[in-house]
Order: structure tokens, then C-alpha cells, then sequence
């Protein structure tokens, strides 16, 4: 893997408190019904929220009908500032489609889950499973079919006077890439020149611990960064020693009196083979 120099990439940074408070002016927002039709283990829900820290504002609604997936209406003042991450000037409007990468840790998770709600005895084996790491544009680019189908979904749901957003959403456990204890990775991916017309920015986040954005207008990746803080100072999760997006994900679940177990609620320990 060639080694890519970080210097000169780009980077939008907000503090951890923006999209902590988010989760809760979401749920505000859309109702508790409204926001209970959020495929929250495919990760929409994550989405919904990172999406409206970054625009400053919750979404103006969240597809029940067919429509776009979620749908903001972007305040006078942030459209010209929103327009490097969401590929458009000028608009009011930015719709998202939202599509989950798929992989083996969420089924593999669900037969554990399941094994021991019977009482079956597993052993060390069965609670184990082998992955490959490869790297973050590998990521990019298998996620490439999905970019594309998603592209196609807003040509019909979405009109040309609002901007068009791709978010696509890769689980850690699925999908294990060589940067990720990197603070910021945009300069290893390259470029989306062949983006789909009908796409004005594709946002990819890595959960739990990265989200970039490659913006038409800005023609480039740039590092979005959620978890910005004062030195010193502890973000949600902190104390439990789980990343922040992860402590979102349960509050969202918390407040919505979602009790099922969640995909996202992990952390990674090394240890001695």
C-alpha cells in the first residue's frame, strides 16, 4: 500500500456537543414515530444525525412514502457554507438516499444472540471470526455499485433544484481497513471524477470512527470530523471507554425505547493470541 501524505488534505471539524445534541432535536423534530422508521441497523439513524450536526439543521422529514430517505431544508445561512459538503450552491434543499454496505458481522452477531437465548453452549471457536484487513478505498470502491444504485434512486425521487446526496455506511466488523486508527483518511482515497450525474456528494462513513465526504463542487474528499473537543475535555462515551458515535447510537435507541441489541455497540481490545 503506498503511503499518502495527509498534508494539504481538508478537513470540516464540529464540536462532539453538536452532534450530541442533535440526536435529541432529531427525535424532537420527527416524533418518536417518525424517527422509529429509521433502519437503525443498517445505521440510517447515524446517519440522520451526523448529516444534521454537519448542515446545522435536523431534517425536515424521513421517507414514509416512497420519497428520498431524508430530506433538509438548509437555513438562508448555511447554504453557502454547506455547499463544500454537499456539492451544490444556492440550494434550499438536499436530499439523501442512504445505503448500508453489507457484511457478515451483524448475521454472524444475530446466530450468537440467538445460540444463547436457546442456552446452547458455544465455544471459543464459534464466538470467533476470521476477517482480512484491506484498506479504505478498497472500501471506497466496493461501496462503487451501491454509489451508482443510489444515484439512480434520487434521478427519480429527488428534483434538479436540490442538491443530491449519496451516504453510504460501512460497519468496522464488516469491512476492517488498514488506516483506521488514523485521525483523518481522506487523502488515502481517490478521487470520485466519475461520480454519477445524478449525484452532487457521496458521504462514507466508516462507523464507528470516520466520515468523509467527496463534494462535485469542491471536487475533493474532505475529513468530517465529529468528535472536536477542548483539550482535556471527555466526549459522550468517554467514561465507558466507547467511541462517541457509538454512545450516540445508544441515546438515540434509549430515547426511542428501542431495546433490541445493537450492531453498533462494541469496542475493540487487542490482546495476546
Amino acid at each position: 500500500m503506498a503511503h499518502r501524505d495527509p498534508a494539504g488534505s481538508y478537513v470540516v471539524a464540529i464540536h462532539h456537543q453538536a452532534v450530541w445534541r442533535m440526536v435529541e432535536e432529531v427525535i424532537n423534530v420527527l416524533g418518536v414515530d417518525g424517527a422509529a422508521k429509521l433502519k437503525t441497523r443498517s445505521g440510517e439513524h447515524l446517519a440522520v444525525v451526523l448529516a444534521a450536526a454537519f448542515l446545522g439543521v435536523p431534517p425536515s422529514s424521513v421517507d414514509s412514502d416512497g420519497g428520498t430517505d431524508i430530506r433538509f431544508d438548509l437555513d438562508v445561512d448555511m447554504r453557502g457554507h454547506a455547499a463544500e459538503l454537499i456539492g451544490r450552491t444556492d440550494v434550499r434543499f438536499v436530499d439523501f438516499e442512504v445505503k448500508s454496505l453489507p457484511g457478515p458481522a451483524r448475521a454472524f452477531d444475530a446466530r450468537i444472540k440467538r445460540a444463547l437465548k436457546r442456552g446452547q453452549e458455544l465455544s471459543e471457536r464459534d464466538r470467533s471470526r476470521k476477517t482480512q484487513v484491506t484498506s479504505a478505498n478498497a472500501i471506497v470502491e466496493a461501496g462503487r455499485e451501491m454509489i451508482e444504485r443510489a444515484a439512480e434512486q434520487l434521478s427519480k425521487k429527488s428534483s434538479p433544484d436540490c442538491a443530491r446526496n449519496v451516504f453510504l455506511i460501512s460497519h468496522l466488523l464488516d469491512h476492517m481497513f488498514a488506516e483506521v486508527l488514523d485521525v483523518v483518511i481522506a487523502h488515502h482515497l481517490e478521487p470520485l471524477t466519475d461520480l454519477p450525474g445524478e449525484a452532487d456528494a457521496v458521504w462514507f462513513l466508516f462507523a464507528p470512527l470516520h466520515l468523509v465526504v467527496w463534494s462535485r463542487s469542491a471536487n475533493r474528499w474532505t475529513n468530517l470530523v465529529f468528535s472536536a473537543g477542548a483539550p482535556g475535555e471527555k466526549p459522550p462515551g468517554f467514561d465507558d471507554g466507547v467511541e462517541i458515535l457509538v454512545a450516540v447510537d445508544a441515546e438515540f435507541r434509549r430515547l426511542l425505547g428501542d431495546e433490541q441489541p445493537s450492531p453498533y455497540a462494541f469496542k475493540l481490545t487487542a490482546g495476546d493470541l
